[in-house]
């Protein structure tokens, strides 16, 4: 009996112990709240950028967002509020945030950010304060910023890469970032270069204790291993825009571990020329180029029916600016503009691909789509694939008559477009060797981005798109359709329109 007795006792305690031990991780596992996120670009940008790191690491935030329609919505900020002129804003601020080293979010801490931007046009990528006077705290909670223009457009300019916040203990004199306290959701953990970053939970974050512990940010450039690597769970997400290719949809639909999903995002894809150059100095040719792409067919049968077909010059999802309808296609059309402007002799041009981009969107099938469709009208399209090195390079030498490109309309203001690829100074004119133009543009710009209330910008806002329309200094080709994909325990994981992930609700279950 003792001993009955005794072996009892034992395998109660054995029970115990098995059952304690299935809640707890395999050692080497991933504890349960944790996420790996894959991507085809590294989310690092280093501390002599604005951010430090891409927004989707959800490290740092600014004072307004976008919402659906792209219209700017307090985040930071609980208000703002302009003066008669738009020359003057006024920021209230939240209550009750702190920076990830405990420095209380106010009026002091929020200017030596704004300043530090300000201070160092390097870090002003996008140009939010290019034309600041001052700013100053005028109470607790409340940012003055004066402006030497009307910046109608300043509550748009302030979100996300605008205007990231840090706490004044991030940064040094000259703007350089030795740590990165912002507010988000998660903290700077760690970063491997060209290989993952890391962040881990705040758990003291304004907006509520997110779910995940950790998320794990890993860089693999080749899509197919990205997929292969969601496959096998060494990574439980992909999800950023362009990390899953169209041809991989069905792929993905067919293994019940993933989840496929989609949503239209506010990057737009391009074809752009070489105006200074012929034989795209010639806005007849541009013009024929762009009537002659079928671009339904591009999103039908390159893109799988993930697209939607360009008919306007940025995001449609800016509905309160765009014009519809304004880039068709006419083939016939196309060769009549091409006999008039070069006669039969065929042309030789070379369209310059981008092999990064390649990875990440399927730029070389629709680059074959453009060589055969521009062979119909006598141009013979030398096909190059570049490194992004190379690439950059070659576009801001000129040496190159087309290429494709993606662009984000990230403060959904036209201005943010407009001021920076039509103006004859902007800098992506500039950077991507566009070279083009004209004067009525350059005055239509600088006239819309400081125009008095929101009627009169649409009113110029229109006149520029038919410009651009009638010139095609570029021309839209589709609107992204991003693709993403989780792992079936991947919760609450979405995208907003600027592909941002929604790491502060999603949660492994």
């Amino acid at each position: 009996m003792e001993l009955k007795r005794k072996l009892l006792v034992w395998a109660v305690i054995l029970l115990l112990a098995l059952l304690s031990g299935c809640g707890q991780s395999k050692p080497g596992r991933l504890s349960e709240q944790n996420l790996v996120i894959g991507a085809g670009r590294d989310f690092y940008e280093g501390p002599q950028s604005p951010g430090f790191a891409h927004n989707s690491t959800a490290i740092w935030e600014s004072l307004t967002i976008l919402n659906e329609n792209l219209e700017p919505v307090p985040h930071l900020a609980e208000k703002l509020v302009s003066d008669d002129s738009n020359r003057i804003w006024t920021v209230y601020l939240r209550q009750g945030v702190k920076f990830h080293d405990g420095t209380p979010l106010n009026a002091q801490t929020a200017v030596t950010s704004v300043e530090r931007i300000a201070r160092h046009p390097k870090l002003d990528e996008y140009g939010t304060f290019s034309n600041l006077e001052k700013v100053e705290a005028v109470g607790e909670r409340e940012v003055k910023f004066t402006f030497r223009q009307p910046e109608p457009a300043f509550p748009a300019k302030v979100a996300y890469h605008g205007c990231p916040v840090f706490s004044p203990q991030s940064f040094d004199a000259e703007g350089k970032i030795v740590h990165p306290y912002g507010t988000g959701p998660f903290k700077f953990a760690e970063y491997k270069k060209g290989e993952a970053l890391t962040v881990v939970r705040n758990d003291d974050y304004w907006g509520g204790k997110p779910k995940l512990e950790k998320v794990i940010f890993k860089v693999i450039p080749d899509p197919s291993t990205r997929l292969a690597a969601l496959q096998t769970g060494e990574i439980q997400a992909v999800a950023d825009v362009g990390g899953i290719l169209p041809e991989q949809a069905g792929v993905i639909k067919g293994d019940s571990n993933l989840v496929l999903l989609s949503r239209p995002v506010t990057t737009t894809h391009y074809l752009l020329f070489n105006n200074k150059k012929p034989p795209f100095n010639d806005v007849h040719l541009r013009r024929a180029v762009s009537l002659a792409i079928d671009r339904a067919q591009i999103v039908k049968e390159v893109l799988n029916g993930y697209g939607e077909p360009a008919d306007t010059i940025f995001t449609s999802l800016a509905r309160a600016w765009v014009v519809k309808g304004l880039w068709t296609t006419d083939k016939s059309k196309a060769r009549e503009l091409a006999a008039q402007a070069k006669g039969e002799k065929p042309d030789k041009v070379v369209l310059v691909v981008n092999s990064a981009l390649a990875n990440r969107w399927p730029y070389k099938p629709i680059a074959e789509t453009m060589q055969s469709e521009l062979k119909t009208l006598g141009f013979e399209v030398e096909l190059k694939m570049l490194e992004m090195g190379a690439w950059k390079e070659a576009l801001k030498k000129g040496d190159y008559n087309l290429t494709l490109t993606p662009y984000t309309l990230m403060t959904g203001d036209p201005d943010f477009f407009f001021g920076r690829w039509i103006i004859s100074s902007g800098q992506m004119n500039k950077e991507r060797g566009l070279g083009y133009n004209n004067p009525e543009a350059d005055r239509l710009v600088k006239e819309a981005a400081a125009g008095p209330n929101p009627a009169k910008r649409k009113e110029l806002y229109d006149r520029l798109q038919r410009l651009v329309a009638e010139e095609a200094p570029l021309c839209p080709l589709y609107h992204d359709v991003c693709l993403y994909a989780t792992r079936k325990e991947v919760q609450e994981l979405t995208l907003d329109p600027f592909f941002k992930p929604s790491l502060e609700k999603a949660g492994i279950k």
